[in-house]
């Protein structure tokens, strides 16, 4: 035997895992669960890839901030109701988004960027971030280009330019993440 634990027999082993937050039992969940998750939240946001992204930060915050749960059932549930609430949420954001279009090209030009502080920012992501994010927005590759192109997962580059994402959110201000996400969209468009 190699040391590896079969949770599909040990549920209550794979909880107290899930718990202490241990790789092996959030790869596990990940496994068994991630096909059923995505199918489910497409269902909600209609988008294959918007689905597979809110499944993916599901799985974040639970390797980030150890679940904790008591059972089988409360497991499932925990996950189909994070599931739902991230797709909602993005829903809600997304309507919100599109109502804010007109508006972002009314501001652009009365918009005093702090240019400087923006690009430090991005300069002081995590190697592997900033590297993913200049291909994705900058060079305009898809997220398997930049995959093949860094000889790394799709999955991996995605979960990367999330981390990006977040950590600049953390970094700027309103105003400055507005000027960056404008950038973006004129760039990407």
């Amino acid at each position: 035997m190699d040391g590896t634990i079969d949770y599909s027999k040990d549920v209550c082993r794979l909880i107290q895992d899930l718990n202490k937050g241990l790789e092996r039992a959030v790869n596990y969940l990940f496994t068994v669960y991630y096909v059923r998750l995505c199918r489910f939240a497409r269902v909600i946001v209609e988008s294959p890839e918007v689905a597979e992204d809110i499944v993916q930060e599901v799985f974040i915050r639970i390797w980030e901030k150890k679940l904790k749960i008591s059972s089988q059932v409360s497991l499932d549930r925990y996950l189909f109701v994070a599931v739902r609430n991230n797709c909602i949420s993005f829903n809600r954001k997304e309507k919100f988004t599109v109502g804010l279009e007109k508006v972002m090209y009314q501001e652009e030009e009365t918009q005093v960027c702090d240019w400087k502080n923006i690009w430090d920012a991005i300069n002081s992501l995590p190697v592997q971030c900033r590297e993913i994010l200049v291909l994705v927005v900058f060079e305009e590759m898809k997220y398997s280009e930049a995959a093949e192109k860094l000889g790394i997962s799709i999955n991996t580059v995605k979960t990367q330019m999330r981390i990006a994402y977040r950590e600049l959110r953390k970094k700027l201000s309103k105003d400055e993440l507005f000027c960056c996400v404008s950038f973006f969209y004129r760039i990407v468009k």
